[in-house]
């Protein structure tokens, strides 16, 4: 069920090799300081770590179910939560940013040199201001526009009135929507200033060191994310066939994305 999402991923995973050589290289020939090397190491480290405590992250709303006659038998109401995952588009964002974007240069690049298609070329230039700047701003209308469009608070205010199901201190119906439409867009904004900072910050490690930033940006996006999908759903076919999972006698579960 995630065959593609991995070739995708071996294709990324099998480029690290070849920079990580590269910059080991740099390090020795002395074109990158010791000490710019274990500052990169250590952002590589922390981008990571942000990236999976953002995919992990959920806003829990607060549901609470009436109690139900069935037949003669009273069921006791239930309490539960609704979670709003805060990154809802996933790695959608970026790509469509990124493909937006490279199209003027790909036309530059065909039309004959200087005068207007030469400017255009180095206004779309990727360690460019002006590239960066509509980046982002592509990066935050993508993220409202993809979670808009996955996510509808009114099917799911609708579905909760019909299953009894209310949060508490919030009427049924429109004004739930409204709440869960207003909460989304909050946690929204958050995950989309989290997308441009990962994205951006490749464009920033090459003007700061001078090197191919091999692991960052969109790649990053798609190599953790996937990997955090495969050992969620390896748990999960485990655990249906009793076996303890990866974390053995221990106790301890190791949680996806979801």
């Amino acid at each position: 069920g995630n065959g593609i999402s991995l070739i995708i991923f071996a294709g990324i995973v099998a480029q690290f090799p070849a920079g990580l050589v590269q910059t080991v290289e740099m390090v020795r020939n002395g074109n990158i300081q010791p000490i710019s090397a274990m500052v990169l190491l250590a952002i590589i480290f922390a981008v990571i770590a942000l990236i999976i405590f953002f995919e992990q992250a959920q806003r829990r709303i607060p549901v609470q179910y009436a109690k139900r006659m069935v037949g003669k038998r009273t069921y006791a109401g239930q309490s539960t939560h609704l979670p709003l995952k805060i990154n809802t588009s996933g790695v959608i964002p970026p790509i469509f940013a990124s493909s937006i974007l490279m199209f003027p240069a790909t036309v530059a690049n065909f039309t004959p040199e200087g005068g207007f298609f030469a400017d255009l070329q180095q206004f779309f230039a990727f360690d460019s201001w002006s590239y960066n700047t509509i980046y982002v701003l592509m990066i935050v209308f993508f993220c409202y526009f993809y979670t808009a469009i996955t996510f509808n608070p009114v099917d799911v205010a609708d579905n909760m009135k019909k299953g009894g199901g209310y949060i508490p201190g919030v009427r049924p119906g429109k004004k739930t929507a409204e709440y869960i439409d207003r909460v989304l867009s909050r946690i929204t904004f958050g995950g989309a200033l989290y997308l441009c900072a990962v994205c951006v910050l490749p464009t920033i490690l090459i003007l700061k060191f001078g090197i191919g930033f091999y692991f960052g940006g969109t790649s990053l996006l798609i190599v953790v994310g996937v990997a955090l999908d495969t050992v969620r759903q390896s748990e999960s076919h485990l655990i249906t066939r009793h076996y303890d999972g990866f974390a053995g006698a221990t106790g301890a579960r190791i949680r996806g994305r979801r």
